[in-house]
């Protein structure tokens, strides 16, 4: 494998892998790597999601996020409620099944992540991924 991958193209490649080794992990749950990310983004905050917010925090579009959020909903992994701020917005929550899910599938994702590398160099990695993302998105 060379060396002297671009960084745009390497992180494109490394996303590609990610997906592709995470999903037989998350196939007993009927859920991608993706809808994982989501309910774990749902699940790490005490208030509930408004769509848009949860797009902007995992920095895709509406309409991809509102593909997924259907997904898991049919599946009975997240809820909407009614937004009383804005009748025309809904909130997304985890169901108690989603609690479950993450529950059950946090710790076997956890593994597969440390079997990457010392918790030092995840740790590293992680800081400088969110830089990154920081950065491009105050550009």
């Amino acid at each position: 494998m060379p060396d002297d991958r671009d960084l745009v193209a390497g992180v494109a490649q490394l996303a590609n892998l990610l997906n592709r080794r995470l999903a037989p992990l998350f196939d007993k749950a009927g859920i991608t790597p993706q809808q994982w990310g989501v309910l774990l983004a749902i699940g790490a905050s005490k208030e509930a999601f408004s769509l848009a917010a949860l797009a902007r925090k995992l920095a895709v579009t509406k309409q991809n996020m509102t593909g997924m959020v259907d997904r898991l909903e049919q599946i009975g992994l997240i809820e909407r409620e009614e937004d009383p701020t804005d009748l025309r917005s809904s909130r997304l929550k985890l169901s108690r099944r989603g609690r479950v899910a993450l529950d059950k599938f946090r710790q076997p994702y956890e593994q597969w992540l440390r079997a990457l590398g010392t918790d030092r160099e995840i740790e590293q990695l992680e800081r400088a991924i969110n830089r990154l993302i920081s950065r491009l998105e105050e550009s």
